[in-house]
């Protein structure tokens, strides 16, 4: 199974929470350090849903690609007549945002705001793809996602699923390094 998909905006981190005492209660309360992370986080549950089209959510290991595409800073573009144009300064074409958000974190909002639409349990995600660019001219922020779940390819020999049949070999070599 394959679904690809993309959320336009600017994509939202999740992961950081900060915690205050309750006055009435005298309880610790844990709430997002982010708070645009909720409306990033349902704009990604309603297109997922659209994506979805009614299935139900995966119950299987998962692999989860997400690229996303960052606003590309203004010092990135060339000026005409002292406007910025959509002309990219020859060396700044190949830039990447390596400054923040993290992309592990915003991979963490996705993730969770998937659980329970597209997969059961965001902990079904066995393999991440995660990248950050930025956006070409013209091209919409967000995030394009692909979930995807694991192929099993039989051994025609003796009837095996290859997945099983690997995942022992690795077995094997890894009690071997301890040895």
């Amino acid at each position: 199974m394959r679904l690809e998909f993309f959320v336009p905006g600017d994509a939202k981190t999740s992961g950081s929470k900060r915690g205050f005492v309750n006055k009435k209660s005298g309880k610790v309360i844990f709430a997002p350090a982010n708070p645009k992370q909720k409306d990033w986080q349902a704009a990604v549950k309603w297109f997922a849903t659209q994506a979805a089209n009614h299935m139900v959510p995966l119950t299987e290991p998962a692999i989860l690609t997400c690229c996303f595409y960052r606003k590309r800073p203004d010092g990135h573009y060339r000026t005409v007549g002292g406007q910025r144009s959509d002309i990219i300064k020859p060396l700044l074409g190949l830039a990447m945002p390596g400054a923040k958000p993290d992309s592990l974190k915003l991979c963490r909002a996705v993730e969770d705001a998937m659980s329970g639409i597209i997969y059961h349990d965001d902990a079904l995600i066995c393999d991440h793809h995660i990248s950050k660019r930025y956006c070409d001219p013209g091209q919409v922020p967000g995030v394009q996602i692909i979930i995807e779940t694991y192929q099993i390819e039989k051994d025609v020999k003796n009837g095996k699923d290859e997945r099983q049949k690997q995942t022992a070999a690795i077995t094997t070599a890894g009690s071997n390094l301890f040895e």
